[in-house]
């Protein structure tokens, strides 16, 4: 299970859980898991990519003020969607591009941990809703955690970083789906067929 003395700490979330924390005035509390906090350019573009969209000006404005606490990364899928878009396209090429879009943040964000290995399970933490994300990680040759938000804020709110961090998020659980509190490891050892989706917290 997750400490917060791991080691070579991350924690990368989907476009899900930014919103939802957005939502709930609880972006603030990533920091309290005391990791880096790693951003993917098609989440990025998913979250900020369109400053009318809700909560997306919040989320640029804390995107700046983390600084070198965040780090930026690049993707193949996102570069290839980034080109893709700058291009004049075939009707072929524009169904292409439609359908990376509706999973391409998922993808990026296991391209992005797959090759950053992380050495224990406790080093890197998905956050996720939306549950591609924890079927991509299914099959992968390093350990990790996933965890959906509620799991990300009751484990805050047990490390004494926010208190009130469960009530915020449930106080917008009517104007955003929100997943249970699941938590899963990934261990490589296991083998695939054996593996199970994330579980309801303890």
């Amino acid at each position: 299970m997750i400490a917060p003395a791991d080691r070579q700490p991350i924690v990368v979330a989907d476009a899900g859980p930014l919103i939802r924390l957005a939502a709930a005035g609880l972006l603030d509390t990533l920091r309290g898991f005391n990791r880096r906090i790693v951003l993917v350019d098609r989440v990025e573009d998913e979250v900020v990519g369109d400053l009318t969209k809700p909560f997306a000006a919040e989320i640029a404005a804390w995107i700046e003020g983390l600084g070198e606490a965040a780090l930026k990364v690049e993707t193949v899928v996102g570069i290839g969607v980034q080109a893709l878009r700058a291009r004049e396209r075939t009707p072929r090429e524009d169904a292409l591009l439609k359908s990376a879009l509706r999973d391409s943040g998922e993808q990026a964000l296991r391209e992005f941990v797959g090759h950053w290995q992380p050495a224990e399970s406790g080093s890197a933490v998905v956050l996720y809703e939306d549950r591609k994300v924890a079927t991509l990680f299914l099959d992968v040759d390093f350990p990790v955690t996933l965890m959906t938000t509620r799991a990300f804020v009751a484990t805050v709110a047990r490390w004494g970083v926010n208190a009130d961090a469960v009530a915020a998020l449930e106080s917008v659980s009517e104007r955003y789906d929100l997943k249970p509190a699941l938590i899963g490891e990934i261990d490589p050892s296991v083998p695939v067929d054996l593996r199970t989706l994330p579980q309801p917290m303890a």
